[in-house]
């Protein structure tokens, strides 16, 4: 692992205690703590977290930054007095955390009930700023980048019966990815721009580039690159993805194109993330039939054909080329699989979330079953794995059983009917996949190597509410929030 100087502080604690978990006490509504994984090369490496403390003056709030390793252990901390702040983002890069910020009056306006109210907080919104703060693991604040940005507002609630809360937010968010052995790059936006900045470790300015218009950004690195991947809503409902790559140096524009296949088909993106194999970047979907480009909606909608096949586009390294691989079942010779994408052997389409890559070449597909249900009905059933092998050959890797829905009618809505979420966990020490599908009533811990469901976790225990989120590698996230007794415990378990 890269993360050599967490990993010599952790190992200073872990001798020492080998339970890792930590305890949030709610003291009072005024302060407030926010847990943000810190994370390099698209890996975490430890958790950070932001404490707002009591108001020190009419303008400014005392806060408190503690930096854990990835086992909980504290490892240093920092105050500092500021206006009203939101932590966005984290990252790591050569002992050095980079964190991004909203500064904004917004929050002093606590609710409109009049358009007076309303013009303070328009101008509040756009007398926003960002704030990126660069902090050694001692504690020490290298450095502050500061960039005026409009915000826009969006209603939190009523405050009361006669008047409506109000929030802020960053109209295209802020992103901030490590660039090995260099420093940092970020990209943030509002309606006016949309910005990116390489910074060297120490948080000076190393090069900015505005980016094109947009609807949505996703951004990645490499110690040679920065891809910024960008989606079009306009071009097509579920395509319009167009990949910039310029250079990690000076932000030079080396290249861009569509994400089409060479039928000119779009591809509708799935997940943009590293091979754990070689920490290559890649991009990984399905490939949109065009004319059914807007048919993507209903299960009904899923039993015509909304897709074709399956792409992974490796983006390549250090002697390494870009190279595309797409599988199509819309030409009827994939074995197990209709032209129309129905998994034949089960009965079932399938409601495609996210995939990743295995230690050996193979692209991972993973999604919910939409199983046929009577003469005219589906219900949401299984999980379900898909692989995509090197040589292009699909095959359904596996099937497990889940939380089912209902049955409903052919015009159901599946995005509201759904309730999987899916996250990946690796442990590259025994080149292991993991799954954790968090469905409405439990959370399945799935071994893809194994091909087992290795624990279920119900989401609620009496006043207990449990979470499980991905950790350092080969390990879970375990939190548990008491509502009677008012604390939030979060714990690192093994798989």
């Amino acid at each position: 692992m890269k993360k050599v100087a967490f990993s010599i502080l952790s190992l200073l604690f872990t001798c020492l205690l080998q339970a890792q978990t930590k305890v949030f006490k709610e003291v009072s509504e005024d302060i407030s703590t926010q847990i943000k994984a810190i994370t390099q090369d698209n890996a975490l490496v430890g958790y950070l977290a932001f404490t707002r403390l009591e108001k020190a003056n009419a303008d400014s709030f005392n806060y408190r930054v503690t930096i854990m390793d990835e086992n909980l252990n504290d490892i240093g901390a920092v105050n500092f007095r500021q206006a009203y702040l939101d932590l966005q983002t984290v990252s790591f890069e050569q002992n050095v955390l980079c964190l991004g910020y909203i500064q904004s009056p917004l929050e002093g306006v606590t609710s409109i009930r009049n358009m007076r109210d309303y013009k303070k907080a328009e101008d509040a919104a756009m007398s926003s700023h960002i704030l990126v703060q660069f902090i050694s693991l001692d504690g020490k604040v290298l450095n502050t980048y500061y960039r005026e940005v409009n915000l826009q507002m969006a209603p939190l609630g009523k405050a009361n019966a006669f008047s409506v809360k109000v929030g802020g937010y960053l109209k295209y968010g802020m992103q901030i990815r490590n660039i090995p052995n260099k420093g940092f790059c970020l990209f943030y936006g509002d309606d006016m721009k949309q910005d990116l900045v390489v910074f060297d470790t120490r948080g000076n300015t190393a090069s900015e580039q505005q980016a094109a218009m947009s609807n949505h950004y996703y951004l990645r690195t490499s110690a040679e690159k920065i891809y910024l991947l960008m989606k079009d809503d306009g071009r097509a409902p579920e395509g319009g993805f167009k990949l910039y790559i310029y250079s990690a140096k000076d932000l030079y524009a080396e290249n861009n194109f569509d994400l089409r296949d060479a039928d000119e088909n779009w591809l509708k993106v799935l997940s943009f993330d590293n091979d754990p194999a070689n920490g290559d970047p890649f991009i990984a979907g399905m490939i949109i039939n065009p004319r059914r480009e807007r048919q993507f909606i209903t299960a009904d909608d899923y039993s015509n054909g909304p897709y074709l096949g399956l792409f992974t586009l490796e983006l390549g390294g250090p002697g390494r080329d870009m190279k595309a691989n797409c599988s199509y079942w819309s030409k009827g010779n994939v074995p197990g699989i209709a032209g129309d994408g129905l998994i034949t052997s089960r009965a079932f389409y399938v409601k495609y979330a996210t995939a990743f890559r295995d230690y050996n070449g193979n692209t991972i597909f993973t999604g919910t079953a939409v199983a046929l249900a009577g003469n005219s009905g589906y219900k949401l059933t299984e999980g379900v794995f898909v692989r995509q092998e090197e040589s292009g050959a699909l095959a359904l890797d596996n099937v497990i059983p889940c939380d089912e829905s209902k049955d409903f009618g052919p015009t159901g809505i599946l995005y509201n009917l759904d309730k999987k979420d899916f996250y990946k966990v690796v442990n590259p020490d025994t080149k292991s996949n993991y799954m954790i599908i968090d469905d409405e009533a439990n959370i399945y811990i799935y071994n893809v190597n194994g091909k087992k469901v290795m624990r279920t976790i119900p989401h609620k225990d009496g006043s207990v509410k449990i979470n499980v989120y991905p950790a350092k590698e080969g390990h879970i996230m375990v939190s548990e929030y008491n509502r009677k007794e008012k604390f939030t415990r979060f714990s690192i378990e093994a798989i």
